[in-house]
């Protein structure tokens, strides 16, 4: 009997001590929890306890405070993204603008001819429709990013949507002097896509070859396990940045003079993902390849 007592009292005497420890420790996790939360900082919860039950807690709290510091990190990210994208929205409207204005005003107050007036009149609408494309380019990257809708898919021979593509600007190409190469196995290529927004990647990918390049445009197709599609051609900005050419709003210096939003890779890209394609960019010393794979 006495011998049970003792014992009893030894496990009395042990649950006491674990209990303060365990209030302690609670103590200490309060401590820490308030400093993760109040401060900028990488620590994470740990404890000494041998408790399965605690130390599962202190996982389950650690998994918290990682997404809500991943979370907090690519906030900012996005915050410095949009302070950047309004910057470039800001300079890309009042470019032109600012120069519409510069001749409505040369119009209004210098002694110049009517036929001279009329050349200045059509630099105008040059500018202001150059801000139309803008604005319209503004609204419907917005209007993409917003929806989240899946596009609707169906058989699409690729073959016709990129030549239809190509075809649209043979004429751009041919004014300047230059071609458009395709290399394309003759035989029908059927993709489950999206006709539309198909034609806007490929379209999008030919008008930033024709905008931003002088020499010819080479797109080749190949089909084997995968559909991959390239257009190459010489590269004119040696700055540019690979890893960033598909970012909103990302553009060369020089480039940004002519009035370009950034914005075609960057729909490009969009349009490619709801298909489940993959797009991506490779440059050598004098080329410039951008890349789109497509499941079979």
């Amino acid at each position: 009997m006495i011998f049970i007592i003792i014992f009893l009292i030894i496990i009395i005497f042990i649950l006491a001590i674990y209990l303060f420890l365990e209030k302690k420790e609670f103590r200490r996790l309060k401590k820490e929890i308030s400093k993760i939360k109040n401060e900028d900082t990488n620590l994470l919860l740990h404890t000494e306890l041998p408790s399965k039950e605690f130390n599962e807690m202190i996982l389950e709290l650690n998994k918290i405070f990682v997404d809500v510091r991943d979370k907090k990190i690519d906030t900012d990210r996005k915050n410095n993204q949009l302070m950047k994208m309004m910057t470039n929205i800001s300079h890309d409207l009042r470019t032109p603008l600012t120069s519409a204005i510069g001749y409505i005003d040369m119009i209004l107050n210098s002694n110049i001819s009517e036929e001279d007036k009329i050349n200045e009149l059509h630099i105008i609408e040059g500018r202001l429709k150059k801000l139309e494309e803008l604005i319209n380019s503004f609204f419907e990257f917005s209007k993409i990013i917003s929806d989240n809708k899946n596009p609707e898919i169906e058989k699409v021979n690729l073959n016709i949507v990129l030549e239809n593509c190509i075809a649209n600007y043979y004429e751009d190409y041919k004014n300047a002097n230059r071609e458009i190469i395709l290399n394309c196995t003759k035989n029908k290529i059927i993709i489950n896509s999206n006709r539309k927004l198909l034609t806007r990647i490929f379209d999008n990918l030919i008008g930033n070859a024709y905008k931003h390049s002088i020499s010819n445009l080479e797109i080749k197709v190949d089909v084997k396990n995968k559909i991959v599609i390239t257009f190459m051609n010489d590269l004119q900005y040696k700055e540019l940045d690979i890893e960033k050419m598909f970012d909103e709003f990302y553009t060369v210096d020089i480039s940004r003079t002519k009035g370009n939003t950034g914005l075609g890779l960057a729909i490009a890209k969009e349009f490619t993902e709801q298909l489940n394609g993959k797009i991506y960019a490779d440059k050598s010393e004098n080329k410039i390849k951008i890349v789109l794979e497509f499941s079979i």
